[in-house]
């Protein structure tokens, strides 16, 4: 069931120092309720997490205006509030379970899915590739949970660090470790305990758990005081995308709104455009690594901006150079030529880095163009698996330029430009051109 959005904002009066604030009507409340009861009669955790997709509220668009601003904040645990039925605090991620059980057989393992155990260590190698660490790295991970991450990287012979508010985490890692005979500096503590910490680390890791911190801005500000130079700072299967409808706040889906409702757990979403935006107000700049295998295999690894590799915000890229490259037509002196029988890739580089920004994307076609097929462009990162714009049913008309505006919101490290021909179009080119219009913001 999709249920509409039930949520009324209240103008302060002129007289009021405080902002429009929210509040949700009761049948909104009263919709949760009777997901969560259905969720109830699950047989098992697998078909809670079918039920999950089946259910999900519609934002509230109507925030304030800056996404920076305690009004902006305030808006947010408001809802939280209403939802949860308490004023967050750390304390309501704790949830107690028994060690001893759980020790041999934790999450995922214990529910026996074979799809959640495959998309959960899908997602763990990716970002142990994505980090692409040294030998022997300080790891910093917070909310390190059942800690199968924690000692995958232990066992790599990293030095690891995990901070967690659940003493009973803490204790199952511990009892984990001990059975392999791993070494794994354990702190009791939550997202503040930042600020506690002398030490330098090569890399801080967030998986599955920094959209549980109640104040991200400072976490991401102490993260740049650990950091040792050339360090990085993972977001491993986070809610960053491009689609979250507003900057930040409270996910509506159904996992979470049972996650918030039931256990009290904070559940926010990022969107892109803000969440780059945070991480240069830090100093920090971030590119995105996604895989195809799992919908948890997303990582964005942030940098210090002075740190990352030298790229460039606009360019003119031949085949003459070697920058682009066909898999079907020919090039001679420099110049692609594509027949109408031709059927593929036509052109696909220049896997160069780009930081984040709008661009528009020129090409000139010539030779004998062909109104008869069609062209497929796409704007791609990460071999492929990033797809950053695509322009479908191109023409190709003589005399005329291909162009369109794209946009990029992380650091891109190998950007490429895919022209795929379907067949039936005839025509020519020579270069393509990259050009930086404006610098990407919220």
């Amino acid at each position: 069931m999709l249920v509409g959005k039930r949520v009324e904002v209240h103008q302060a009066t002129p007289s009021s120092p405080e902002a429009a604030m929210p509040t949700l009507d009761a049948n909104f409340i009263a919709e949760i309720d009777a997901f969560l009861t259905r969720l109830e009669g699950a047989k098992d955790d697998e078909e809670m997490r079918q039920f999950f997709e089946t259910f999900s509220e519609k934002y509230e668009l109507d925030v304030p205006s800056d996404p920076f601003s305690c009004e902006y904040r305030r808006f947010q645990f408001e809802i939280y509030e209403q939802l949860a039925g308490k004023v967050y605090s750390p304390s309501n991620e704790v949830t107690k379970f028994d060690v001893t059980q759980l020790a041999q057989r934790p999450f995922p393992y214990l529910h026996g899915s074979s799809g959640l155990v495959g998309d959960h260590l899908m997602a763990i190698g990716f970002a142990i590739k994505a980090m692409n660490l040294p030998q022997g790295s300080r790891i910093l991970e917070f909310g390190p949970g059942w800690g199968n991450i924690t000692l995958a990287l232990a066992k790599m012979g990293h030095s690891v660090t995990a901070i967690d508010v659940e003493e009973d985490f803490i204790n199952l890692i511990r009892r984990r470790a001990e059975m392999e005979q791993l070494s794994i500096d354990l702190i009791l503590g939550d997202f503040t305990s930042i600020q506690s910490l002398n030490e330098k680390y090569d890399a801080i890791l967030f998986f599955e758990c920094f959209h549980h911190c109640a104040d991200h801005i400072s976490l991401i500000e102490g993260c740049e005081r650990i950091l040792n130079p050339e360090g990085m700072i993972c977001f491993a299967a986070e809610p960053i995308n491009e689609h979250f409808p507003i900057p930040w706040g409270l996910r509506m889906d159904g996992q979470s709104l049972w996650a918030i409702r039931k256990n009290g757990w904070l559940e926010l979403g990022f969107n892109v455009r803000y969440f780059t935006e945070a991480l240069s107000r830090s100093g920090f700049r971030c590119e995105e690594k996604r895989g195809l295998d799992s919908p948890a295999s997303h990582v964005l690894i942030a940098r210090r901006a002075s740190e990352f590799s030298q790229s460039q915000s606009a360019g003119t890229f031949t085949f003459s150079e070697g920058d682009l490259r066909n898999a079907c037509g020919f090039v001679s002196d420099g110049t692609l030529s594509i027949a109408a029988h031709d059927t593929g890739f036509a052109c696909f580089g220049p896997y160069r880095p780009f930081p984040p920004g709008n661009y528009e994307l020129v090409i000139e076609f010539s030779g004998y163009p062909s109104c008869q097929g069609e062209v497929r462009i796409e704007v791609t990162s990460n071999v492929g698996a990033k797809d950053l714009a695509i322009f479908d049913d191109v023409k190709v008309v003589e005399h005329e330029s291909f162009r369109r505006q794209f946009s990029l919101p992380f650091f891109v490290t190998d950007l490429e430009v895919r022209i795929f021909t379907k067949g039936g179009a005839s025509f020519e080119m020579r270069e393509i051109h990259i050009i930086k219009v404006t610098p990407f913001s919220i």
